[in-house]
Parts: C-alpha cells; structure tokens; sequence
C-alpha cells in the first residue's frame, strides 16, 4: 500500500499520482476547478470588482456584486435571497488581491481535492461548505445583534455583504487534510493563519471565522465521506 504524503497538494498538470495528463483528460479531471476559475476570472477582466462590504453600489459591475452578496441581514427579512446568494457570492471578488487570494488557492488546493476525488465532489463540497458556514454566521450575526444592537463588532457585520470564493476554497482544503499522512498537520497550520490574518494582517474576524468554520466543517464532513466511500472516486 502507497505510504500517504505529508501535503497531499498535486501539480495542476498532473493526476493525484503524479502522472501528466492529456489535455482532454486534464479538464475531466478539473471540470470543476476550471469551470470556476474561467468564471471567475471572466467576470473579474471584463466587468471589473465589487466594493468591499457592498458599501458602494454604484457602477454595474458594484450593483451586480452587492445583488449577488451574501448580506447577513436578510437571513430573515428575505431569506430566499440569503439562501440563493450562497450560489452567485462565490463568483465576485472586491478587488485584485482578493482575487488573487481564490486564484492561488485553487490552484494549490482545489484543483488538488478535485484531483484526489472528482469534479462532482468537489462542486458538492465547495457549495455545501459556503453553506454551511452562511448559515451559522448569519445566525450568530442576527442573535448577536438582536442581543446587542449597540454593538460595533455585530454592527459592522449585518450591515455589509459578504462576496468571494475564498470561504468555499477553505472547506476545499479541510476536504484535502484528510489525505495527508498527518491529518492534523494542515489544520493546525491553517488555524495559526488565520491567527495572523486577523492580528496582523488585519483581517476582518467575521471572514476569519468563516474560513475556519468552512474548513472544519470540509475537514469533517470529508472525513466523514471517506470513511463510509461516499463520493470519492477520482474522475482519472
């Protein structure tokens, strides 16, 4: 039996063997990650970005992303745009770093979950964790709020949107710990991150949360998955 890696990442060329592909059976093997990157980055070139926080929605490109955000304040005003947003949120992005962010990590993480599984568990996983986590910090956002409503911290976040990719990837990269040798290696360095994406990088910790939420939910629900051989054949 193959000794598993340390960093279960793969060469976007490659199988989750280290073979190269063919053209034809690289896209079969990254329908997914491909499919969201040339969205993506579609939308990015020829419209433009979004406004952090949707606090500027002026422009079409502004309008398009604030409709498409993720707005914690709708979780029961208008819940069937809360729920839809789970879907088109992923597609915008603030701005070139924040693009940027999504870009390298698929590259490195997604595109090697999608190469150790396949293309439909990886659309399962991706959507499933964004999900999850909307739900659970659209809830801790409105109850805080409804508790303390003078409140900066919950202040802050039920009054702006929240767009990006970058949660979605995250939950990509719990699925993935779980092919490494050492399953807790990965969280463990993920977690002190996201420590210095909030005390130095200056983060917002609403989105920290997310990312984290995100990735354990991927890193539990996917081991969960493997463990009962639910969805993970590779597509090559």
């Amino acid at each position: 039996m193959e000794k598993k890696r340390l960093f279960p990442f793969v060469f976007p060329l490659c199988d989750y063997r280290g073979r190269f592909l063919r053209p034809f059976d690289l896209i079969k093997s990254r329908t997914f990650s491909c499919s969201y990157l040339l969205i993506v980055c579609s939308i990015a070139f020829f419209l433009g970005f979004g406004h952090w926080g949707g606090h500027r929605c002026e422009s079409f490109i502004e309008q398009l992303a604030c409709s498409s955000s993720i707005w914690p304040n709708k979780l029961f005003s208008k819940p069937h745009e809360y729920f839809l947003s789970f879907f088109t949120s992923p597609y915008f992005h603030n701005d070139l770093p924040h693009l940027r962010l999504v870009l390298y990590g698929f590259l490195i993480f997604g595109q090697s979950f999608e190469a150790w599984n396949n293309p439909k568990s990886t659309f399962i996983l991706f959507f499933s964790c964004i999900s999850f986590t909307c739900i659970i910090m659209g809830l801790f956002i409105n109850i805080g709020y409804y508790f303390d409503s003078d409140s900066d911290f919950f202040n802050s976040a039920i009054s702006r949107g929240f767009i990006g990719g970058s949660v979605g990837m995250f939950g990509l990269l719990g699925g993935l710990s779980n092919h490494s040798r050492k399953k807790w290696l990965i969280p463990l360095l993920v977690v002190i991150f996201e420590i210095w994406n909030v005390f130095v990088n200056g983060i917002s910790t609403f989105i920290s949360m997310g990312h984290l939420i995100s990735f354990f939910f991927g890193f539990f629900f996917w081991g969960f998955c493997i463990k009962k051989n639910l969805f993970i054949k590779p597509s090559i």
